[in-house]
């Protein structure tokens, strides 16, 4: 087996690509997402690269071809020649770390609440108003990293959603985050009775934002664990939450609440 650093042009990524006669079908969405680091300029040299075996047929880096292909960009790989033909059964059967893995090499803790929490931060900040499922939504572990760089504070909501999540059935992470953001956007303007009501519901009247939330997402936890079928969704308990918030710091009642799919997240009121 031989290997060497090359730079792949686009031209010769096409090229290469027609040597691709035993690989799996490929996919569209790791495609996009590839193209994408490339052009933000995140992609990196690693072991992992390209690989032909003794018959001159590629066994591995299909998705990275193509997405040097779609990005149009020339990248450097490590490209692998002589690969025996047999290895190609176990290629790509390692799990791939994800966000929560990397930022346990960094030494965060509740690693899997906070990456999911940076995933919705992202988002939110990104991609507001377009759907949070699906491949489209992939949010890369340099994303997750800087978003982290971005908002330091984001770790000392964990806790705060956990209570809200223990209160009302709402995502953990969804809670946490959202916490965050009404925190962070609105600079701590006396966001802390919020954060009281939605936890507890005490003393709260009719038609209070806060009380009208409580009831909203307990009667949705209630629906989720009933039915099967009814996933639940993250971009859906945001966008609730930050709806409901927006009432109360404007000083409105809220008699009702709810979400239509795709609809567009809410900026976030500051505290009137």
């Amino acid at each position: 087996m031989r290997s060497r650093t090359q730079k792949i042009t686009p031209e010769k990524a096409a090229t290469m690509l027609e040597s691709n006669t035993a690989n799996r079908p490929l996919s569209k969405s790791v495609v996009r997402a590839f193209a994408e680091a490339m052009r933000r300029g995140e992609w990196q040299i690693t072991h992992q690269g390209i690989a032909f075996d003794t018959n001159g047929v590629l066994v591995d880096g299909q998705h990275r071809l193509a997405a040097v292909v779609a990005a149009e960009l020339p990248i450097e790989m490590t490209v692998f020649t002589e690969v025996p033909p047999d290895t190609f059964d176990v290629l790509d059967t390692g799990k791939r770390r994800n966000a929560a893995d990397v930022l346990a090499i960094e030494g965060e803790k509740s690693t899997t609440t906070l990456a999911a929490m940076l995933r919705i931060i992202w988002l939110y900040e990104n991609r507001p108003d377009t759907s949070w499922a699906g491949g489209s939504a992939a949010v890369t572990n340099p994303q997750v990293l800087h978003t982290l760089e971005q908002h330091p504070k984001v770790r000392d909501y964990i806790s705060l959603g956990e209570r809200i999540a223990a209160g009302t059935g709402m995502i953990k992470s969804a809670a946490s985050a959202a916490s965050y953001l009404v925190d962070h956007t609105t600079g701590r303007t006396s966001v802390d009775e919020w954060f009281d009501g939605i936890v507890d519901g005490a003393g709260l009247g009719r038609n209070d934002a806060r009380l009208t939330f409580r009831n909203t997402m307990l009667r949705m936890a209630r629906s989720e664990a009933g039915q099967v079928k009814r996933r639940r969704e993250t971009r859906e308990h945001l966008t609730l939450y930050l709806k409901a918030f927006n009432s109360w710091a404007r000083g409105e009642t809220l008699s009702t609440l709810r979400y239509t799919p795709r609809e567009p997240l809410p900026a976030i009121a500051i505290p009137s």
